[in-house]
C-alpha cells in the first residue's frame, strides 16, 4: 500500500490503464469527459463504470460525452443513486482508492485537495472487487434493456410505469425484486402529446421554474442513454408525476427454485417500489426457463416450440403432455394464423412413440409433414350412410319417403338395420359397397314392387350426382381407416376436401374417431386427434346442416374423447374459425386455449370465458390482432402469454 499525493493520482491512473490486459472497474460518483478521455484510449479491454444518479445535477456533471466514449470503447455504465465510493481496479492486480472523483477538480493540480491509496495486495483487491460487484447488483445498467421506471404500485400485481421508449401494449418486461425479478406485461399505454406536455409545463408554478427547465433539458436531449439516465436522476430527485403505462405482474421468478426442482411460479405479494428500473426482455436464458414451465409451475414434460413471445426473440413453448391429458382449443377467424400455429407445433414435435391423427377438411396438412413418417388418406367424393336414418334421408331427397307403413318399406328398413352399424368392426361396408347394399335391399322386396324400381332409379341418380365411386369405394375406405390407425407411421392425415355430402363427412369422421378411441383404450399409447374446422364435426345445436344430437357420431365421439380420452393418453386439438358454433360442452373440456383474431360478436362472447379480469385489455384487442399474433392461456403454458408465430 502506498499513499498518493494529489499530483500523483492522475499520472498513476493513466499508467495503470495503459498497462491493463483484461479489464478496468471504475466507481466514481462523477466522471468528466476530459479525464476519462485521458484514461480510455483503447478498445481492447473491458470497462465497467458506476456513477451516481441521485439528482439531475449528477448527470449535468457526468455529461453525455462520457456516455458516448464508453459506448465507443464497448464499456458498461451503471447508475446508483447512493454511490459515494471512489476507486479504480485494473486486472484484479492493482487498484487506486481515494477521495477524488474522476473529474477536473478531483484530479488536476488546480482543483480540490485530494488523497488516494495505491493497492497491489491481491487479497485486498479481491475484496474490493467483491464490493464493486455488490454495488453493480444494486445499480442500473443504462446500456442494457432499461425501458423505464416504476412510478407507483396499485397492488402487488398491478403497477404504473414511466416509459423511456415507445413500447407497444403486450410487451413483456421485468422488474428486479429481492429474490429475483417480477415478470410483467404492459397492458395499456398512454402517450402524452407535445401539446399536452407543454400545457403541463406551463401550469408549473413559478417556484418550480427550475423543474420546468430540467424537464426541457432532459426531453430535448437526443442521446438515448444520457436522456434515460437523466430522467432516472430527476425521478430520484423528486416524486414521479406522469403515468405512461400500466403493467400486470404475472409472477415472481427466482432462478434458484429451478435448480431445486421446485415450482417457480410464485404469486407476488410485495408490490414493486417506486423508482425501480423496468427492463425490456430480449434474449435472456432465465426468461426462457420460465416459458418452459407449465401452469403448475413445474418444468414442462414435453415442451414444444411454436413461436416467440410477443415483441421479443424469446421462444415460446407449450406442454404437449397437457394436451394429451387436458386438450386444447385453437380459435381464430380465417387468415388469423390458427392453422399455421398448429403446423408450427407439428413441425417441432418429436413424433417418436406417438400417433397423430389430423382431420383435414380442406387439404391444408398434406404437404409439409415428413413424407417418411406420414400417411395421407385422400377420401373420394363418397356417400357413407351408417344407419337406416341416413338411408331414409337419401331416399327422401330423391322423392322416396321410407316411412315403414308398408311391408316393403319395413323390409328395406330391416335390411339396412342389419348391415349399417355406427362401428367400423360391425358395419356391412367391410365386404359390401353401398351400391351392393342398395341392390340387395331391392331384392328383398315383393316382385313388381314400385319401391324396387325406385331404388334402382335412385342408384343411377346418385351416380350421376356424386360420381361412380360414390357408391362403390366404401370397403376401401374401411380398410384404409383400420390400416391407418395401426400404421407404424406417426402422422395420419384424413383429407376430406373431396367429400360434398356433409352427412357422409361426419359419418366417416365419427367411425374413425370411434376406432381411434377404442385403439387408445386398448394400447394406452400417446395419441393426438386434430380436428380442423371442428364446428363441422362437433357443432353447437342449430348450426348449419350438421346435427348436434345423438345421430351425429362425430359429435358423440368428439365429446367422448374430450371427456374420457385423457385416461388413455388420447388428446384433442379442436380448431375453429367460429367458436360460437362449436359444441359448448366440447369447448369447456379444452383446457389450453390459443385465441387469435376474432371479429364476430357471438364468437367473441364464446371465448370471453377464457379471459379473467386482468386480461380484459387483451380481450378488447382480439378484433385488431395482426395475423400470427395470438393469446395462449390455460394449463399448457405458465400463464397467459401473447405470442407471435411465423407465417407462410
Amino acid at each position: 500500500m502506498r499513499i498518493l499525493q494529489k499530483e500523483e493520482i492522475l499520472p498513476l491512473l493513466i499508467k495503470l490503464v495503459s498497462e491493463a490486459k483484461d479489464y478496468i472497474l471504475i466507481s466514481s460518483p462523477w466522471i468528466k469527459y476530459e479525464i476519462l478521455e485521458k484514461l480510455l484510449n483503447r478498445k481492447d479491454i473491458k470497462i465497467k463504470a458506476v456513477i451516481r444518479n441521485s439528482e439531475l445535477e449528477d448527470l449535468v456533471i457526468t455529461d453525455r460525452r462520457v456516455f458516448d466514449l464508453l459506448k465507443k470503447t464497448g464499456g458498461q455504465l451503471y447508475l446508483n443513486d447512493k454511490l459515494h465510493s471512489k476507486f479504480v481496479v485494473v486486472d484484479g492486480e492493482k487498484a487506486v482508492i481515494g477521495s477524488s472523483n474522476l473529474t477536473v477538480s478531483g484530479l488536476l493540480e488546480d482543483g480540490n485537495i485530494e488523497t488516494a491509496v495505491f493497492l497491489s495486495d491481491k487479497e485486498q483487491i479481491r475484496k474490493l472487487e467483491e464490493q464493486f460487484d455488490q454495488i453493480v447488483k444494486k445499480s442500473v445498467n443504462i446500456f442494457g434493456e432499461i425501458a423505464g421506471v416504476v412510478l407507483n404500485s396499485v397492488n402487488s400485481i398491478n403497477c404504473e410505469i414511466l416509459l423511456f421508449e415507445s413500447l407497444p401494449q403486450q410487451t413483456y418486461i421485468k422488474i428486479p425484486s429481492d429474490s429475483g425479478f417480477l415478470l410483467g406485461r404492459i397492458a395499456t399505454v398512454k402517450n402524452l402529446s407535445s401539446t399536452v406536455f407543454n400545457t403541463f409545463l406551463n401550469f408549473l408554478s413559478p417556484s418550480l421554474l427550475s423543474d420546468r427547465d430540467k424537464l426541457r433539458l432532459i426531453l430535448s436531449e437526443k442521446d438515448r442513454e444520457w436522456r434515460n439516465a437523466a430522467l432516472l436522476s430527476y425521478l430520484n430527485e423528486r416524486n414521479p408525476e406522469i403515468t405512461v403505462a400500466t403493467v400486470e405482474i404475472l409472477t415472481e421468478f427466482n432462478p434458484k427454485r429451478i435448480e431445486k426442482g421446485e415450482s417457480i411460479l410464485k404469486t407476488p405479494l410485495k408490490p414493486p417500489e417506486s423508482g425501480c428500473p423496468v427492463f425490456r426482455l430480449k434474449d435472456e436464458k432465465e426468461i426462457e426457463d420460465i416459458l418452459m414451465i407449465n401452469h403448475a409451475g413445474y418444468r414442462m414434460s414435453e415442451p414444444v416450440n411454436f413461436g416467440k413471445l410477443y415483441n421479443t426473440q424469446l421462444k415460446a413453448y407449450i406442454d404437449l403432455e397437457k394436451i394429451y391429458t387436458m386438450h386444447m382449443a385453437v380459435l381464430g377467424t380465417t387468415g388469423s394464423g390458427k392453422t399455421t400455429f398448429v403446423k408450427r407445433i407439428l413441425e417441432n414435435i418429436d413424433p417418436e412413440g406417438k400417433k397423430i391423427f389430423i382431420f383435414d377438411l380442406y387439404g391444408e396438412y398434406t404437404d409439409f409433414l415428413p413424407s417418411d413418417k406420414t400417411e395421407v388418406i385422400t377420401l373420394p367424393n363418397i356417400l357413407f350412410p351408417i344407419n337406416v336414418e341416413n338411408i331414409r334421408d337419401i331416399l327422401r331427397e330423391y322423392g322416396i319417403p321410407l316411412q315403414e307403413r308398408s311391408l316393403d318399406e319395413r323390409r328395406v328398413s330391416s335390411f339396412f338395420r342389419v348391415y349399417l352399424k355406427p362401428d367400423i368392426d360391425f358395419i356391412g361396408y367391410r365386404e359390401k359397397s353401398l351400391e351392393d347394399l342398395l341392390l340387395e335391399s331391392s331384392e328383398v322386396l315383393s316382385p313388381g314392387s314400385p319401391l324396387r324400381e325406385e331404388i334402382l332409379t335412385v342408384i343411377d341418380m346418385l351416380k350421376d350426382d356424386y360420381g361412380m365411386d360414390a357408391l362403390s369405394l366404401q370397403p376401401e375406405i374401411i380398410t384404409d381407416i383400420k390400416n391407418s390407425v395401426h400404421s407404424k407411421k406417426n402422422f395420419t392425415v384424413y383429407n376430406f376436401q373431396n367429400i360434398e355430402d356433409p352427412r357422409s363427412r361426419t359419418n366417416i369422421a365419427g367411425i374413425t374417431l370411434k376406432y381411434i378411441y377404442k385403439n387408445a383404450r386398448n394400447t394406452r399409447d400417446k395419441s393426438l386427434v386434430i380436428l380442423e374446422e371442428a364446428q363441422n364435426f362437433a357443432p353447437e345445436k342449430g348450426y348449419g346442416e350438421i346435427q348436434a344430437g345423438m345421430t351425429n357420431l362425430s359429435y358423440l365421439m368428439t365429446r367422448k374423447i374430450a371427456t374420457e380420452g385423457r385416461k388413455f393418453n388420447l388428446g384433442l386439438i379442436a380448431i375453429t374459425q367460429r367458436p360460437a358454433n362449436i359444441s359448448k360442452y366440447v369447448l369447456s373440456q379444452l383446457n389450453t386455449q390459443a385465441v387469435f383474431k376474432l371479429i364476430n360478436r357471438n364468437d367473441l362472447e364464446a371465448v370471453s370465458v377464457f379471459f379473467e379480469y386482468s386480461k380484459e385489455d387483451i380481450f378488447s384487442l382480439l378484433p385488431f390482432l395482426k395475423p400470427g399474433t395470438g393469446f395462449i392461456t390455460g394449463l399448457g403454458v405458465p400463464f397467459g402469454i401473447v405470442t407471435e408465430i411465423r407465417l407462410g
